[in-house]
């Protein structure tokens, strides 16, 4: 996937699905094969394990996580995607986190996920 528009329509369906916790369209711009390197979690290799993933942060907090989505970045093989994450969770500082989320493209869908969060140590406490 080389053409602009078709990437920049690829991000910003997915931050927007993101957005609105729309986890089938999100997984939908996924590669079955996908890996998703997350901090302090390790790697992800295949979908059902990022689906996992997603289910499970969401299930310990106590209403969801919220993503805005700030700005996106894009090239030719990556897509950059800018969010602030919120969250609460009993007996925790509240989570909010600005945190990139890089992606390698293999066609139109993502074959590979860097999360980079900006305050690692408050998301591990978070998550802990």
């Amino acid at each position: 996937m080389t053409d602009p528009h078709d990437i920049n329509e690829l991000a910003s369906r997915v931050g927007i699905a993101m957005e609105q916790a729309d986890w089938a369209t999100v997984l939908s711009a996924v590669s079955p094969d996908v890996v998703a390197h997350v901090p302090a979690v390790g790697d992800l290799v295949g979908v059902d394990a990022l689906a996992t993933f997603l289910l499970e942060t969401a299930a310990k907090t106590d209403d969801g996580e919220r993503f805005q989505l700030l700005d996106t970045l894009i090239g030719d093989h990556y897509v950059a995607l800018y969010f602030r994450i919120t969250a609460e969770r009993a007996g925790r500082a509240p989570l909010d986190n600005l945190t990139l989320h890089l992606a390698r493209l293999d066609g139109p869908l993502f074959a590979e996920i860097w999360f980079h969060n900006f305050d690692g140590q408050a998301v591990a406490a978070f998550w802990e």
